[in-house]
Formats: C-alpha cells, sequence, structure tokens
C-alpha cells in the first residue's frame, strides 16, 4: 500500500468518525426529551459507534484513539446495564457530551500529528479516563474483572478465528515484501512494512494482546531505524517473522507469549532468508481467499473542486443543447406533416388532369354526335398532338378511339405529375419514419440527460443537516449558561445544498443562532408576563425555490424596535436625526449589518459588539449569497437567506409581457387564472383581486420590473385592459400576489445560470436562462417581488364596473394545531403557512390547553381525536366550559369517520368536523367561515 492509499483510508477513516460523533451527540441531546425505549435505543447506537471507532482507529495504528473510544465505550456499558434510564439527570448528558468532545479533539490531532502523543491529547486521554472513573464511582464498578490479554487458558473461539484465517494474510504480506525488497525500492518497502506494523498493532489493541503488540512493536523498530539497510532490512525482518508466527502458533494453543529478543546485529554475508518454520520448506500458508483487515470503504477517488464545477457546466450546457434539440425535432415534425399536406394537395392536382383530359375527349362521342365528338378531339390532338404508340400507324387505322386508347402530350403531363407526387409521398414517409426515430432518440437522451444531471448533482450536494446538526449542542450550552428554555426545530434537514456552501452557512448560522437566543428570545418570566409560553423557539428551514435555496431563521421573541435602530444610528452619527425620520423600515433593518453596530448597550459574552451579523452579510456575500430581516414587534423577527444553486434545472411558465418572453419559476406559481375586467376591484388606486376568500394586490408584471426593452412593433397592450386577463397568483414567503401579464406561452424545463460576478444581481431577477433558439431570457425571483411596492403607479382605468373595497387588516389569524403526530401538526402547519396564517402546534389535549390558560390568542382550533394524557374530545369540553374559551370555533380533524364520532363531537359544540385524509382545498375553504363565523 503506497502512501496515496493510505492516505485514501486516512480520510476515509476521518469522515466515518465525524459522522460517528456526531451521531453520538446527536443521540445524547434527544435522550433529555425522549421516553425510555428511545433512551435505551439511543445508548446501544451510541455503544457500537464508539465501538466503531476504537476498531477503525486500531486497525490504522491510531492508538490513542483507540483507547479514548475504548474508555468512551465502557461509559456507555455502564449508562446501559447499570443506570435508571428512565430518571437520566442532565448532567449525565452534559458529561458524556464533554466526552465526545474529548474524543473529537483526540480524533483531528491523531490525523494531523501521526498519533504522537502530544500534551493536548494526553490531557484529553485524562478528561475521558476521569468521566469513566465518575461513572465507576456513581453506578459502582462491574462484578467481573477484565481477562488479561495473555491468558494461559485456551484462546477463545472468536480469537482463534480471526489468528487462523486472518492473521495468515498479513504474515504472507510481510514475507512478500521481505522477498521483493531491493536497493532502488527500499523506501516504498519500509512504507508497505510500517502498513503492516499498523495493521499487526491495531488487531493487538483490539484483542487486548498486549505481548503480541511488542513483537509487532520489533518490527517498527526495525523500519525506523536510521541506519537501516537492505542486508539488516531482510535478516532482522525474517526473524521478525518468524516471532511473530510463533506467537501466533502459542496464542492459538492458549499458551502465553514467551519470544526472545532479537539480536540486531546483521549476518556476515548475503544469504537466502530464513524459513520461518524449523522445517527446511517455507511455512504452509492457507491457500483460501481471507478477508483482509483493511477498511471496508468501497473504493474512492479525490476530484479536484474545479473539474467537478467544469462537470457540471458541462452537464448544463448539455440540457440547454437538448432543448435545442428538441426544439429541431417539433420544426421536423411539423415540415414532414407540411409536405404530406402539399402531396395530398399534389396528387389531386394530377387525377383532375386526368379526368379533364378524359372528359374531353370522349364526353361529346357519348353524347352521340360523332362529328362534333371527332371536331373537338382533332382540335385536341391540335392542341396537343397524338402521342403514337409502339405499333405502326397503318394498323392503328384499324381501330377506333374506343377500340385503341389515344394519348396526348396533355395525359403524359398527368401521369408525370402523380408520379411526381407518389415519389415525394414515398420520400415523406421516409422522412416521417426518420422523425420517429429521431423523435425517440430526443426522448432517450432526455432521459440519459435526467439520470447524468442527477447523478452529478450527487457528486456536490449533501444534506442540510450537516450545516446545522452542531447547533442543538450550542444552544442547549447557551440555555444552560444564560437560564433560558428555548427549543430548536429543523425544517427541511433533508434539503441538498452544495458542499461548498457549508463552510460558509456554519458561521452565519451560529450567530443568527445566537443573536435570535440573546436579542430575540425573552427570558421565562417576561414571556409568561407577556403572555407567551415560557419556552421561547428557534426554527430553522431550508428549502428549495425557484432556482435558489432559501434558509430562514426565525423565532417568537421579542421582536426588532425600529425606533431603537434609529435612535442608535443618530447617536453612532450615522445620519441626522431628520435623515434618520425619513429612513424605510428595511433601510433600518440594514444598518443591523453594518460593522460594530449592535442595538445592544452593554457588551457581554454573546453580543454587544456588533460583529454578527456583519459576518452573517460578509460570509453570504462571498458565495453570493443575500440575507433579509422581517420583524415583527413583540411577535419574533425572521432573517431570510438566499443562495444561489450550482446548478437548478426546474419547471418554469413562460409568459410574455411588454414584448419580452419571462420564465416564472412554477413552483412559486400557485394559481393560474383567466379573470374579466368586472373581477377586478380598487383599494383606492390599487387593483385587487378576491381570491380564495380573500383580498390580494393585483398588478401588472412590467410594473414590478425596473428595466424595459424597446421593441419594433407597436406597444404592447396593457393586460388590465384586455376582456379576458391572463395572472399569475404568485406564492413566497412575503406572502401572495396576483400578476397580470400579455399572454401565457407555456410549461418548460429551463436550466437556472445564475449572473455571473462581476455583475450584482438585479431587483426581482433570479438569473437567466437559455432557450432552444438561443435566445437568453430572464427568470422572476418572485420573493423579490412579492412585498415590493409598484414602482409604476399608473393604473390605467379598467372598467366602470369597478367596486370600492377597504384595505384588509395585515394582522393574520392564528390556529392552534392539536395533534399528536408531528408528521401531521408539520403538514398542516406549512398548508396554514402558505395561506397566511399564523400557526401554533400543540402536541396533546394538555399541551393545548397550557397554551390557552397562558394566555394564547387564537382565532380557531383544529383538534385530533385519539390523542396521549387528554383526547380531542376532552379538550373540547374544557374549552366549551371555559368562559375565556367558549367562544373560539374548533374544527375536528380525524381519522374516525363513523357517525358515533361525529356527533359525540357536534354535541360537546365542535364548529366543523373534517376526516383524515383531509381535502386541503376543503379546509382551506371552510376555515375563513369558521373565523368569521366567531367574530360575528
Amino acid at each position: 500500500m503506497n502512501d496515496d492509499d493510505l492516505n485514501e483510508l486516512i480520510d476515509a477513516f476521518t469522515a466515518e468518525c465525524e459522522e460517528f460523533l456526531q451521531s453520538m451527540e446527536t443521540n445524547l441531546l434527544a435522550m433529555e426529551a425522549a421516553g425510555l425505549k428511545e433512551r435505551q435505543a439511543a445508548v446501544k447506537e451510541m455503544f457500537r459507534a464508539a465501538h466503531s471507532i476504537k476498531g477503525a482507529g486500531s486497525m490504522l495504528g491510531f492508538q490513542n484513539v483507540s483507547a479514548a473510544a475504548h474508555t468512551l465505550e465502557d461509559c456507555f456499558v455502564i449508562l446501559r446495564d447499570r443506570t435508571d434510564l428512565s430518571a437520566l439527570e442532565p448532567t449525565t448528558v452534559s458529561v458524556l457530551l464533554q466526552g465526545v468532545d474529548a474524543l473529537k479533539k483526540i480524533t483531528i490531532e491523531s490525523v494531523q500529528h501521526s498519533d504522537v502523543t502530544t500534551p493536548d491529547q494526553t490531557e484529553n486521554l485524562e478528561a475521558i479516563a476521569q468521566i469513566f472513573a465518575q461513572f465507576q464511582a456513581k453506578y459502582g464498578k462491574s462484578e467481573q474483572p477484565p481477562v488479561p490479554a495473555a491468558s494461559p487458558s485456551p484462546a477463545p473461539d472468536t480469537l482463534k478465528l480471526i489468528f487462523e484465517q486472518q492473521v495468515p494474510a498479513l504474515f504472507n504480506r510481510l514475507e512478500t515484501e521481505l522477498s521483493q525488497a531491493s536497493e532502488a525500492d527500499l523506501a516504498k518497502s519500509v512504507t508497505a512494512l510500517n502498513q503492516v506494523y499498523y495493521q499487526l498493532s491495531g488487531l493487538a489493541g483490539m484483542l487486548q494482546l498486549p505481548d503480541f503488540g511488542k513483537v509487532a512493536a520489533a518490527l517498527s523498530a526495525l523500519i525506523e531505524s536510521p541506519d537501516l539497510t537492505l542486508q539488516r532490512l531482510q535478516s532482522e525482518g525474517w526473524a521478525i517473522a518468524q516471532n511473530l508466527q510463533t506467537a501466533r502458533q502459542q496464542i492459538l494453543e492458549g499458551r502465553a507469549i514467551d519470544i526472545p529478543e532479537i539480536s540486531p546485529t546483521p549476518p556476515l554475508s548475503p544469504s537466502p532468508p530464513l524459513p520461518l518454520s524449523p522445517s527446511p520448506t517455507p511455512p504452509e500458508i492457507s491457500p483460501s481467499p481471507t478477508l483482509p483487515v483493511a477498511n471496508p470503504q468501497r473504493p474512492t477517488i479525490r476530484v479536484d473542486l474545479e473539474r467537478l464545477t467544469e462537470l457540471v457546466n458541462l452537464v448544463g450546457e448539455l440540457v440547454i443543447n437538448r432543448t435545442n434539440l428538441e426544439l429541431q425535432e417539433s420544426e421536423l415534425r411539423g415540415e414532414v406533416k407540411r409536405i404530406r399536406r402539399n402531396i395530398v394537395d399534389l396528387s389531386q392536382f394530377g387525377g383532375q388532369l386526368r379526368e379533364e383530359y378524359d372528359r374531353l375527349s370522349f364526353a361529346e362521342w357519348r353524347g352521340g354526335n360523332g362529328n362534333s365528338g371527332l371536331g373537338k378531339l382533332a382540335a385536341a390532338e391540335t392542341e396537343f398532338p397524338v402521342i403514337a404508340n409502339g405499333k405502326s400507324s397503318p394498323v392503328h387505322a384499324h381501330f377506333d378511339i374506343l377500340e385503341m386508347d389515344r394519348y396526348t402530350e396533355f395525359h403524359s403531363t398527368a401521369a408525370e405529375v402523380i408520379e411526381t407526387a407518389q415519389a415525394i409521398s414515398h420520400s415523406a414517409t421516409k422522412l416521417d419514419t426518420l422523425a420517429m426515430k429521431f423523435e425517440r432518440s430526443t426522448d432517450q437522451l432526455r432521459r440519459i440527460t435526467e439520470q447524468l444531471r442527477s447523478r452529478v448533482m450527487q457528486l456536490r450536494v449533501v444534506s442540510f443537516s450537516r450545516a446545522v446538526d452542531h447547533l442543538p449542542r450550542a444552544l442547549r450550552e447557551m440555555c444552560l449558561t444564560y437560564d433560558k428554555d428555548v427549543n430548536l426545530l429543523l425544517v427541511g434537514r433533508d434539503t441538498k445544498i452544495d458542499e461548498s456552501l457549508l463552510d460558509a452557512l456554519r458561521d452565519p448560522l451560529i450567530h443568527l443562532v445566537r443573536n435570535a437566543f440573546d436579542h430575540g428570545i425573552e427570558m421565562p418570566e417576561v414571556r409568561q408576563a407577556s403572555g407567551k409560553p415560557a419556552s421561547g423557539q428557534i426554527e430553522i428551514e431550508a428549502r428549495h425555490q425557484g432556482g435558489q435555496t432559501i434558509i430562514t431563521v426565525a423565532d417568537d421573541g421579542k421582536g426588532i424596535d425600529p425606533e431603537i435602530i434609529r435612535r442608535k444610528v443618530v447617536t453612532k452619527g450615522l445620519a441626522t436625526e431628520e435623515q434618520a425620520q425619513e429612513f424605510s423600515i428595511a433601510e433600518l433593518y440594514d444598518f443591523l449589518f453594518w460593522p460594530g453596530f449592535s442595538t445592544t448597550e452593554g457588551v457581554s459574552d454573546l453580543s454587544g459588539r456588533g460583529v454578527g451579523l456583519d459576518v452573517v452579510r460578509t460570509n453570504l456575500r462571498a458565495v453570493r449569497g443575500t440575507v433579509k430581516v422581517d420583524s415583527r414587534l413583540g411577535k419574533g423577527t425572521s432573517f431570510i437567506i438566499k443562495l444561489p444553486l450550482l446548478l437548478s434545472i426546474t419547471d418554469a411558465l413562460m409568459v410574455k409581457t411588454d414584448h419580452n418572453k419571462i420564465a416564472v419559476p412554477l413552483d412559486a406559481v400557485e394559481e393560474i387564472l383567466h379573470i374579466k375586467a368586472s373581477e377586478v376591484h380598487l383599494a383606492g388606486n390599487q387593483p385587487m383581486l378576491w381570491w380564495r376568500e380573500e383580498f390580494i394586490r393585483l398588478v401588472r408584471m412590467q410594473d414590478l420590473l425596473e428595466y424595459s426593452v424597446v421593441g419594433p412593433d407597436a406597444p404592447s397592450p396593457d393586460p388590465l385592459t384586455q376582456d379576458e386577463i391572463p395572472v399569475l397568483v404568485l406564492a413566497s414567503t412575503e406572502g401572495m400576489l396576483a400578476v397580470a401579464v400579455e399572454r401565457l406561452i407555456g410549461q418548460q424545463e429551463i436550466v437556472v445560470k445564475p449572473l455571473p460576478p462581476p455583475l450584482s444581481k438585479p431587483r426581482g431577477v433570479l438569473g437567466t436562462t437559455i432557450l432552444g433558439d438561443g435566445r437568453v431570457v430572464n427568470i422572476l425571483d418572485v420573493d423579490d417581488l412579492v412585498g415590493q411596492p409598484v414602482v409604476n403607479s399608473s393604473i390605467a382605468a379598467v372598467s366602470g364596473k369597478v367596486e370600492e373595497i377597504p384595505p384588509s387588516s395585515s394582522q393574520s389569524p392564528q390556529i392552534l394545531v392539536v395533534d399528536d403526530s408531528y408528521t401531521i401538526r408539520q403538514l398542516l402547519s406549512l398548508t396554514l403557512t402558505r395561506a397566511r396564517y399564523r400557526v401554533v402546534q400543540a402536541k396533546d389535549g394538555v399541551d393545548a390547553l397550557e397554551k390557552l390558560q397562558n394566555g394564547l390568542d387564537c382565532s380557531l382550533a383544529i383538534v385530533d381525536i385519539e390523542m396521549p394524557r387528554m383526547d380531542g374530545f376532552e379538550l373540547l369540553r374544557s374549552i366549551r366550559s371555559t368562559e375565556r374559551f367558549a367562544k373560539i370555533p374548533v374544527a375536528m380533524l380525524t381519522s374516525r369517520s363513523g357517525e358515533k364520532h361525529r356527533q359525540m363531537a357536534m354535541e360537546l359544540g365542535a364548529n366543523q368536523y373534517f376526516t383524515k385524509p383531509y381535502s386541503e382545498a376543503q379546509l382551506l375553504q371552510a376555515i375563513p367561515k369558521l373565523i368569521h363565523h366567531s367574530r360575528i
């Protein structure tokens, strides 16, 4: 094994250890809120993780890693066998988390310093040993003492199996390297022998055979000696091999290892290597294939990031050219159809020519007037001379016109036209066949391209969980330090992001969580005084939308007071008082990202230095990301991060507006409507559209965009003045918006290409795409457009039937969702949030009742029936019997569809009864009516 192979194994070991350590940390954090069975399963999982790290470290010769993992493994054994997991103490979890941290540091330092024991490693090893001693002192020592490594009793079956089947393969490799060593390749042989030593030493450590490890240590001492020669390597190496063989035999017989020391004196002259056994023949090695002791990782290669990026870009170009090919294929099919129509017309024309000739020749003759008919025929023959048949004309004289056909040039011309039409038809049939083959090939190319795109993208993407899995631990430490109770909710952990974005995201997410914890979440007593639950919540959500990754960090804290920012801006001399009064809310929020700007008066370990949010914006700019703030005073704050995807192939709706084609990401289109002008209402000068029981803004797309391309033809018609107005209802984190366009073109798969540096991203434009005909089309950034004021406020008169309506309230209703199923709660919450409702979740009736008693103001409660602690019927009875809550409308959402359950719910006072699986449209349609009924 060369250095590259060893480095690959070490890289695989490092990645594997990171996964195991993260798994241990995640399980420890989850145990605090888990039940007994979940805790038992978590302890088993952590034990397996520590055991795997121990074995892998031993195999690669990282003895410090193996020893530390073994000690931590013993701690998990004590936790599994000698503790009451139902009464798990938080201090136990904290101590084990410290042990995981120490093991992590030992692993990193061992890889960096080739397992050389440093003072830091010694300190971390002692820390893990102290944790084990604390566990033994608290929970008692094991009743059975550890078995000595070199026991005089016969070897266990497992030990015999390893030394009978796996160890001979290592000895065989040792012999091969010694026999093939040469002066020219001495360094290469030393590297290979060093790897053999690592495997033998790791095997001794894993099986707790220190005496066998001492025999193997002689090999390490030999190859590390500064004056090593080929003669000495072979002479002493064969002696070490002989001793290893003897030690193996003694272990198999159950005897203690007793091997004499090897004399370092080299032989006087080169001689053949000594045999490994007393017999004159070489030792017999089992010829059967054996499993190697190497790490069982699948073969991997390392690829330069720039080459991978080039490959991803080439896949995008392939998709664009495939789209061009599909366009050409469609045009070819159209041309073939046009040719076939023309061939039919040509065939009909040729047939008409022949019929016309026959009519001229025989119509009057059939009428009985022979002279007249012959006269007309003679005239035709004069204009079109008769073409002689193959026989002599005297013979023709014996036949009249009915007995022998006579042909003119007119007839031959018609026949040639028909034959040409038939030949063209035959060629068109071949073209049609080729077009069908072309279509099948294009379809096959589409499937292959999709598979290639999927595989290539998987090379560069990882789960979002790798960027946030360390946050629960950090938040827990802050909660213990600052006496706050804050829950962290991670949504979209499996969302795929580019691996190159991980480093750029870690620091911003840490700072945003710290900012939410310190500035946003109030102390428990303050929260309770304001009618909030004592426990705060920070939610981090990741999702893909319109060719970009959107990450939202939201808290339910006190929000940001813009007036405090305004005063701070004036105090710091960043603007005069008059200027500060003119700043909009968005402009004030932008000051939060300035270096050194902080709204906190004092400086603490968490805040006050004005560094955190500055780091957020700086790191995101490095990867062409953006961050935006949305806050409601007393309700909470959201930081919305947008990151461009390296390459996104998505579906888009192509529309036409103001002479331009625009691509609208299809996942942002909530609904496509065709409305009449009479359906448009006005709130002041703002057109509004009544959609799903609420009014939403209606704007023209050209009013949202800040660029204009003058077309060669007449001005584009105003969409709002058309008889039928095509309208797109767009959904984003900012809310809903109805956009009127000139014309809908159709759906198309596009490649999203972000604008390259140094071009800055225009507002409202996500990027560009290239169509099959080579034209470049802009892609809308829906999140930028929804919520922004209309730039061009000139609204044309729509209709005389416009109805004036009052502006709608910006305060959206709050809905309490009560269900013991986490999946149902999340699914329902996403549905309601997308419909612009605020949602509070409760896991059962007791949890819901506590939230209501703590001052939760909700406009509707959606309640399941079958739940632990308090079911839906009991909760409904409690709500109706309490005067404060009696007017809250309650909708039951349950899998029980029987009439008995429905009747019981209605008797207890339920306002509506839905059964699972529920219709999202039906539910959203009923909610405004329920809320409106409660307000009457």
